[in-house]
């Protein structure tokens, strides 16, 4: 089914109908002259019918035939002089002229369509393609052409048939595209299609086919214009088309009268050489076409216009033309210089930051260059990352110095404005948070900004104060706007990016780094678990035979008198019983008693557990410095945290030399994290890296045969960390070692500068 625009083209070509048909003498002489049956004095009759027409043929006969000597004061004579051929086409031209003569009605606006200037560039062509007919050469490519001169005026009088058409049918539809043309210096066929929905070739076409024209005249009607490749294979005297076309490029290059094309896409050379024209003949027929057109123009009536007023008039367009065009020109130029600045200042803008330039110095960057091109000091560019609530906010001058910075709160997120980039002037709540802050620094009694988006979303803007009429002011420059926002938007999104990579990479570290110590928990946890299953057994199924072989070896060492025999018992006794203070050794290492904390005092605590690290080995002439200054009680397990610097201690003492051993104790307390550090230094021998990250293995022990069990530093650990503390160890192999245990505190004085901080932070 047709759609909605085929059905309005078919209402309009049916007005057609309502236009009036040619005469009837001009459709019988038309059908007398393409009848081989017709005689020469049935076409004289039907001319000496109508006097009007018998006027203009014995006045074009005087024209065409200048050799003829004497007066032709008969049809029969002018007939025979210009052959069938030319009387057709001279009564079709002064037929359809008589149809189409007349100005419009009376009370109806001036039309902007000139009807004098479109037939005086209708008889220009008619001319031009009679002259080039004329001109053809005799080459065998010429000769094949078989240009009539007559049927080539014709054809050019007629070509723009569908213009005049329209004009009649659709008259204020068609000063709408003669105004919209005009404008725009374009082609008149593609404004038509779009006002009207069909051209005024086709229209010229359908008309023509109405009333019955020659199927040569419709086809240069309906295909001219078109490159002589793009003709259709079916017509009839291809070149004839591209002769009509020739023409009206020629005649619209010279400006006479009124076409509507203000275009040339198609290069007269190309269709010059096709129809075998020489340049020779080509520069003749444009010399002798005022003079011809003179001649016509008196014989069809369409005014009496001299050569000399001819080029004069065509001159005048001409000026008007090129007036125009510099009109457009200059109106250009503007355009462009304005263009031009913004795009420099982009450039500027991309030039001045590098690579790797941070939120704030692209913010910075963005404010010098929207100070520069939208006229305005200061300038408020604020970012916005998406997700997050708050905006970063710089105030810069005109010399790109930031004079103001700071990060606001934004309650409501910005929304991307409709209607793409450009000023928009600041109304309703959603920058209210940055206006009320930023607008006392800002000029002018209006506040505007202009969004910089990224996938659809507001990720920051540039604010500044103006007059009113700002966006009136800067809206035709929408396009450079946007194109220097693009730039903007592009290199503040690139450093949000980059900023949120550095700071997922910095969480991805931390992350990693507190995986990693998860992992090693996890290990030291199963290990445990394995050592108190491992612990858990052995109790089970070694401590009845321990206590069989203990029993009874005790039994023997008491009957036995043999001393040697006795000895040897006694041993047995004395290493079962080691055996088993191993296993409860292991089972209080890998299941400890929980730890019951509460306040205790640091300083009575290391005193007890030097105490007990000086009973536990000889303390000689090494000398001991104990420091504890105001630090709070701290909240362990007495007990056990006593036991665990016992251990600390004792290995101190066993790890420094006698006579010049030197151990250190110092505690003070951090604020900041509540806790109390305890420090215990030696000068002792050390240890090597291996042996360091082994210290708090239970059963290990770097000391040669005879050593400890090595479960010290292991129980030590267990027993600070059911305390809620932990175990930090240094050592460097003969430089002594250095443990540093960290203990929650009870409660503690303030951090000096505390109330200060947070003040500043708020």
């Amino acid at each position: 089914m047709p759609d909605l625009r085929e059905k309005r083209v078919e209402l309009i070509l049916q007005q057609l109908e309502h236009l009036p048909t040619l005469p009837t003498v001009a459709i019988r002489v038309l059908e007398a002259t393409s009848s081989d049956d017709s005689s020469a004095r049935q076409v004289v009759q039907l001319i000496e019918a109508d006097p009007a027409l018998t006027t203009r043929i014995l006045q074009l006969v005087h024209r065409a035939d200048q050799g003829v000597r004497g007066e032709i004061n008969s049809v029969e004579r002018a007939v025979v002089l210009l052959g069938f051929e030319a009387v057709r086409c001279a009564v079709l031209a002064v037929s359809v002229f008589a149809v189409f003569q007349g100005s419009p009605r009376t009370g109806s606006p001036q039309p902007r369509f000139n009807h004098e200037e479109f037939w005086r560039h209708s008889l220009a062509v008619a001319c031009c393609a009679e002259l080039l007919a004329e001109s053809a050469t005799s080459t065998q490519q010429g000769a094949a052409l078989e240009l009539a001169a007559s049927e080539a005026f014709l054809c050019g009088l007629l070509h723009d048939l569908g213009k005049i058409a329209l004009a009649r049918i659709l008259p204020k539809s068609f000063d709408r595209v003669v105004e919209a043309v005009d404008l725009l210096r374009g082609n008149i066929a593609d404004v038509e299609r779009t006002v009207i929905g069909l051209d005024h070739m086709v229209v010229g076409k359908r008309l023509a086919e109405r009333w019955g024209l020659p199927a040569g005249v419709r086809d240069c009607i309906w295909l001219h214009g078109q490159s002589p490749q793009g003709l259709p294979a079916t017509v009839r005297n291809a070149a004839m088309v591209n002769l009509v076309t020739l023409a009206d490029v020629l005649a619209r290059q010279h400006h006479l009268g009124y076409s509507g094309n203000y275009t040339f896409p198609i290069a007269p050379e190309t269709i010059q050489s096709d129809l075998g024209l020489t340049q020779r003949g080509l520069q003749t027929a444009q010399t002798n076409l005022m003079q011809r057109i003179e001649q016509r123009a008196e014989l069809l009536g369409i005014g009496r216009s001299a050569a000399g007023e001819l080029y004069l008039s065509a001159l005048t367009r001409a000026n008007q033309e090129l007036g125009k065009v510099a009109e457009q020109l200059a109106a250009r130029n503007r355009r462009l210089a304005s263009r031009a600045a913004f795009f420099d200042a982009l450039a500027r803008f991309q030039d001045d930051l590098r690579p790797d330039a941070p939120a704030a110095l692209v913010m910075q960057a963005i404010g010098h260059t929207a100070t520069g091109t939208l006229g305005c000091s200061p300038a408020v560019v604020f970012s916005m990352p998406p997700g997050q609530p708050f905006a970063d906010v710089a105030v810069v001058d005109k010399d790109g110095q930031v004079i103001g910075s700071s990060v606001l709160e934004c309650a409501v997120r910005p929304a991307r404005p409709p209607g793409g980039v450009g000023p928009v002037l600041c109304a309703g709540g959603e920058l209210e948070w940055l206006v009320a802050t930023v607008s006392p620094r800002l000029s002018g009694e209006q506040r505007f900004w202009i969004c910089l988006e990224a996938e659809g979303a507001c990720i920051g803007g540039v604010l500044w104060g103006a007059a009113a009429g700002e966006s009136q002011r800067l809206g035709t420059q929408a396009q450079e706007l946007t194109a220097l926002a693009g730039g903007w938007s592009l290199a503040l999104r690139t450093a949000q990016i980059r900023e949120e990579s550095r700071s997922l990479a910095e969480q991805l570290a931390e992350a990693n780094r507190r995986l990693q110590s998860a992992h090693d928990e996890l290990l030291r946890s199963r290990t445990l678990v394995s050592v108190g299953e491992m612990a858990a057994g052995a109790a089970h199924e070694m401590n009845n035979p321990l206590a069989v072989i203990s029993g009874r070896s005790q039994l023997l060492a008491s009957e036995l008198s043999d001393p040697r025999l006795k000895h040897a018992a006694v041993t047995i006794v004395e290493q079962s019983h080691r055996l088993s203070q191993i296993i409860t050794d292991l089972m209080e290492f890998a299941k400890p008693v929980p730890a019951r904390p509460r306040d205790c005092d640091l300083a009575e605590l290391l005193d007890r557990a030097l105490y007990e690290a000086k009973c536990l080995s000889d303390p000689g002439q090494r000398r001991f410095e104990v420091t504890v200054g105001q630090v709070p009680p701290v909240r362990v397990d007495a007990s056990q945290v006593q036991e665990a610097f016992t251990q600390i201690l004792h290995n101190a003492i066993q790890a420094t030399d006698e006579r010049n051993g030197q151990i250190e104790v110092h505690a003070a307390y951090d604020a900041f994290s509540s806790r109390v550090a305890v420090t215990v230094s030696d000068n002792g021998r050390g240890m090597d890296q291996a042996t360091v990250k082994r210290a708090f293995d239970p059963f290990f022990s770097a000391q040669p045969a005879g050593r400890r069990r090595g479960m010290g530093l292991a129980k030590a650990l267990r027993w600070i960390e059911s305390s809620g503390g932990s175990i930090r160890l240094e050592s460097h192999l003969n430089q002594g070692t250095r443990v540093m245990v960290l203990l929650p505190a009870a409660r503690g004085p303030e951090a000096p500068g505390q109330d200060a901080r947070s003040a500043a932070e708020e």
